[in-house]
């Protein structure tokens, strides 16, 4: 028995010290950058209607979480799929969807990045509303994709003097 317990205690400290020993590496500015550059890759092809540019910053398993108020003022949630997404880019002329971001964050740590951001959303040249962005984003062989963006909707409130200029 007590063979055994040795055992367990040892491939139990191999396993921690395995895990220790993973690699990590610490977040560069050109990391930093190459996140933002795919989140505006984004904006850019919901504003061009450029469905394959859009695609290309996405991960395979690509989703969105939308937060917002129901008719009662509660906060309800509403999954939309990449090809949802990608049919509503497609619907629209170009220059239709525009989204514009101020005050963005990016955390990097190995091959996991999230990115927050304020925005404010256009639709047809007509103010439709603002939130709050947070794409999580994972590194790929490709480069950095989107796996995951939640935003709410906000109708009122909103700061227009923050919007940026198109």
């Amino acid at each position: 028995m007590k063979h055994l317990t040795l055992i367990f205690s040892v491939l139990l400290l191999a396993n921690h010290l395995v895990a220790q020993t993973a690699k990590t590496t610490k977040p560069t500015a050109t990391d930093r950058q190459a996140v933002e550059t795919v989140v505006r890759t984004l904006f850019d092809s919901m504003r061009a209607g450029d469905t394959a540019k859009a695609r290309s910053v996405m991960a395979p398993n690509f989703r969105i979480v939308v937060l917002a108020q129901n008719t009662a003022g509660q906060t309800v949630t509403r999954d939309v799929t990449a090809k949802q997404f990608l049919a509503q880019i497609a619907s629209k002329p170009p220059q239709t969807l525009d989204e514009r971001y101020w005050n963005s964050q990016v955390q990097v740590d190995g091959d996991l990045a999230s990115f927050w951001c304020r925005y404010a959303f256009f639709n047809g040249g007509k103010f439709s509303h603002c939130g709050s962005d947070a794409f999580q984003l994972y590194r790929s062989p490709q480069g950095w994709r989107i796996v995951n963006l939640s935003y709410n909707i906000q109708r009122e409130g909103c700061d227009l003097q923050a919007i940026p200029p198109k």
